[in-house]
């Protein structure tokens, strides 16, 4: 019960405007600095609590102002704590929540920057929840929610691609490009609307046949949109790509030589590696993925093979792609453990390769289907480019490195497939009719689904439940 009482609470407090928050929003450890950052309509009164300018008031600065000057903590045992200070004051409406800001930078010391915080939540401030800063600016209008996103993702961004991606995002790209599409759908939609009220007096304002082609131009924009854009983690992960197969087919050389480091001892002996090693792979566009050589699925004729084949199994259940590795000698037991792998993690695609191909042997008879070998040495380097470039094609991980690339997440990419489904289905209503007021009832219910889903981009239209999946992966202080 008490649980439940601190996650209303913390709901609760997460959409209030109206107080004072304070965090800490340098990172952890030690630094050149640290920051305290205070938003709210007290901001500058409880900073002048705890902050005293060389030279007047911290109440006469204007916004985007600095005054150099000292922090002194009262209350701590000893003689009060003081230390040279600055503070940034940021007036509303034009700071980034909208409200006065204030940012006390201090020398880098994170038990300082601890006693600020709780110094200013003594003096009547509230302890900021994850992501509350962000949530404000986006609560007051000064950023929509694909910009709101955004800054979790450059924080999170683990590789350039996604770093470019997330800044374009941050700058509004994904906000301009379904803004376009918001509004020539919203003027579809009064069009429609109007033709209802002038259908008695034989007045159209527009073909059908011309508006549904507008509609199915907007239509495929936006699904362009969605398949193209880069996929983002709704979380800091990393994708995992895992070699698998049996002992002694080249795993460990293939981890070495797509990494280009020396991460697992490769050895003729059947079974060196015992133990599940990973490696960082950087994939065409700059996408980086963790690769996981999953030693084990061998005989299980003692303890620690056992533990292996466990490893194994457990690596296997959590990749986002398993690369199931063969030989030249290829056997029964790769049968076998194609279905194993199946079952322990059926969702993940799955790429097969063939080692060792630079070595004399009978030709590779490629499977039916989809699931073409690609050839690999990892002694001449053949086949290697190809495997990077297929990853990141199943991993949705391809970008452009001109800075122009987009991404998108999960939720976003089902908002603009949807929006794009209504745009398809009123603009078929229209091709079909004689006057736009034949459908209008009909095509105005498509157009206005169109736009929600437009809109649970933009925030215009989303609900609290979702508001809180998106800023819990903020850190507290942004």
């Amino acid at each position: 019960m008490d649980s439940f009482y601190r996650q209303h609470n913390r709901e609760r407090n997460m959409y209030r405007t109206d107080d004072t928050i304070a965090a800490i929003s340098s990172a952890a450890g030690s630094g050149a600095r640290a920051l305290v950052r205070l938003s709210g309509p007290e901001a500058v009164a409880l900073a002048e609590k705890l902050f005293f300018p060389a030279d007047g008031r911290l109440a006469d600065l204007g916004g985007f102002r600095f005054a150099d000057g000292r922090v002194r903590i009262s209350g701590l045992p000893g003689e009060p704590l003081e230390t040279p200070a600055r503070a940034y004051v940021f007036r509303a409406p034009q700071s980034y929540t909208r409200q006065d800001v204030v940012e006390v930078h201090l020398p880098g010391c994170s038990a300082l920057a601890r006693a600020l915080l709780e110094a200013f939540q003594a003096a009547g401030a509230r302890q900021a929840e994850p992501g509350e800063f962000t949530l404000r600016a986006f609560l007051h209008g000064r950023i929509d929610l694909s910009r709101a996103e955004a800054v979790a993702d450059v924080i999170h961004a683990a590789d350039e691609t996604r770093l470019r991606a997330s800044l374009a995002a941050l700058g509004g790209e994904v906000h301009r490009r379904t803004g376009r599409s918001a509004e020539a759908i919203a003027e579809a939609l009064a069009t429609v609307e109007a033709s209802i009220d002038l259908a008695e007096e034989n007045l159209q304002l527009a073909q059908p046949g011309e508006l549904a082609g507008i509609l199915h131009a907007e239509a495929k924009t936006l699904r362009g949109i969605a398949e193209t854009a880069l996929h983002l983690p709704d979380a800091a992960e990393t994708p995992t790509v895992v070699l698998a197969g049996r002992p002694n087919v080249g795993k460990s050389s293939l981890l070495n030589a797509l990494t280009g480091c020396d991460r697992a001892i490769t050895s003729a002996l059947a079974g060196t590696t015992r133990d599940v090693l990973s490696a960082p792979l950087e994939l065409p566009g700059g996408a980086t993925v963790d690769l996981l050589d999953a030693a084990g699925f061998g005989a299980t004729d003692d303890e620690l093979a056992t533990v292996a084949n466990n490893a194994a199994d457990a690596a296997v259940a959590r990749a986002d792609v398993v690369c199931f590795v063969t030989d030249a000698d290829a056997s029964r037991d790769d049968d076998e453990l194609l279905e194993r792998l199946g079952r322990v993690n059926p969702s993940a695609p799955l790429l097969r390769l063939r080692s060792k191909c630079d070595r004399p042997a009978t030709s590779v008879k490629q499977p039916a289907g989809d699931s073409a070998i690609l050839l690999t040495s990892a002694h001449t380097g053949e086949g290697l480019p190809a495997v990077k470039q297929r990853l990141a094609e199943l991993l949705h991980l391809e970008a452009q490195r001109s800075g122009e690339a987009l991404g998108l997440h999960d939720r976003q990419r089902r908002c603009l497939h949807a929006a794009a489904e209504a745009c398809r289905a009123a603009g078929n209503l229209l091709s079909r009719a004689i006057t736009v007021a034949d459908t209008a009832e009909l095509t105005a219910l498509e157009l206005r689904e169109a736009l929600r889903h437009l809109g649970g981009i933009s925030g215009q239209v989303v609900t609290e439940d979702i508001l809180g999946k998106i800023f819990a992966r903020f850190c507290v202080g942004k």
